[in-house]
């Protein structure tokens, strides 16, 4: 009874893990709500069992998945008292570790390509994921200033300046790095990319 008890509880996560792989390899207007029980290893009905529809499987992924994750990070910089200059390096280096060891690499790519497709899931993504994210960056850059850290600086461009470039790297190694520069790593292009913004924005 009790191996049946933790087997029912975990398929939630299943589903969410088996949903998250299929949008990502073959989008999510081709996915089909079929496609993910059978991944899941799990009936069609068990599926809506714990969701309603595809978009809202969709948004519970990124409620239990990144939201979390953007939420440490909320709370860490709200209580680091030290140099802003590192803290953006680990805030940027955190991003690239997280979302690949989760298997979220590929949700921008998915965004961008049927974000006209899907207007009300995006703006949920903008919302949830997108502004708290450029939020976070906004903020240090922002207590970077005032430490005297950074120069002054149009902190809210700046931030998206940032994370396009991120976002460019995890659509770079889900969907372009095979054909592209192989021996290249994510990591290698963080690392260009911080010693380019460091030494644009310190004084």
């Amino acid at each position: 009874m009790q191996k049946w008890q933790r087997r029912k509880d975990e398929r939630p996560a299943e589903i969410m893990l088996a949903a998250l792989s299929l949008f990502v390899a073959n989008g999510f207007s081709c996915t089909k709500i079929d496609d993910i029980a059978a991944r899941a290893g799990v009936s069609k009905g068990t599926v809506y069992l714990y969701y309603a529809s595809k978009e809202a499987l969709f948004k519970e992924i990124v409620y239990e998945l990144m939201l979390p994750k953007i939420e440490e990070v909320e709370g860490f910089i709200a209580g680091y008292k030290g140099s802003q200059l590192e803290l953006l390096k680990l805030v940027i280096r955190h991003w690239w570790k997280t979302i690949n060891e989760s298997g979220l690499t590929g949700v921008p790519k998915l965004i961008l390509s049927e974000s006209h497709l899907f207007p009300d899931l995006t703006r949920f993504y903008v919302k949830e994921v997108i502004s708290r994210i450029h939020s976070i960056v906004n903020t240090i850059l922002q207590k970077g200033i005032k430490q005297n850290e950074f120069r002054k600086i149009d902190t809210v461009l700046t931030a998206r300046v940032i994370m396009s470039s991120l976002v460019y790297f995890s659509m770079w190694d889900i969907a372009l790095k095979e054909y592209d520069q192989k021996d290249l790593t994510v990591n290698d292009m963080i690392e260009q990319q911080l010693l380019i913004v460091i030494n644009g924005i310190k004084k």
